[in-house]
């Protein structure tokens, strides 16, 4: 086998096994947090994000305690509304929940989510979200018009 042959041959491979990585679904999904929902069986992450927990408390402007986790997943409620999600990711969390850009139409809900405001941006995941982080706090939107900690942190302080 010559060496273009090879390379080529080691190049087809490789695309075959990297598609066969990646992970499509298609579905009407249930929402179980702002980045957390279901498809059929499988649990997906939206991937590059962090959304305050369903029971994460956040403080409004006059220091009163207000459902932002709850209101985080009402978000992606009202922005997949009623359609079909398609989830595409080629990686797996911790718990098996895969981890995917996910799409409501041509809506990224990933990035939306980043944008209203109503989660994080991980920047080391998904650097092209930070962007969209800063105009959603420079806007005050979500949980930037509130006191809020930071999703992990309160995981971490909250098993």
């Amino acid at each position: 086998m010559r060496p273009t042959q090879l390379i080529l041959t080691v190049a087809a491979v490789g695309l075959v096994v990297g598609t066969a990585l990646a992970e499509d679904l298609k579905g009407r999904p249930r929402v179980s947090s702002g980045d957390t929902l279901t498809i059929g069986r499988d649990a997906v992450r939206l991937y590059g994000i962090d959304a305050p927990e369903p029971d994460q408390y956040c403080e409004n402007e006059f220091g009163r305690p207000y459902q932002c986790g709850l209101q985080a997943l009402d978000a992606l409620v009202n922005l997949i509304n009623r359609r079909t999600v398609t989830c595409v990711g080629d990686q797996r969390d911790e718990n098996g929940n895969l981890l995917a850009i996910c799409y409501a139409g041509d809506t990224n809900l990933n990035s939306r989510m980043v944008r209203t405001g109503w989660a994080l941006a991980r920047e080391a995941e998904q650097p092209e979200y930070a962007p969209l982080q800063n105009l959603a706090r420079g806007e005050r939107l979500g949980i930037w018009g509130l006191k809020f900690q930071d999703p992990a942190e309160w995981r971490r302080q909250n098993p």
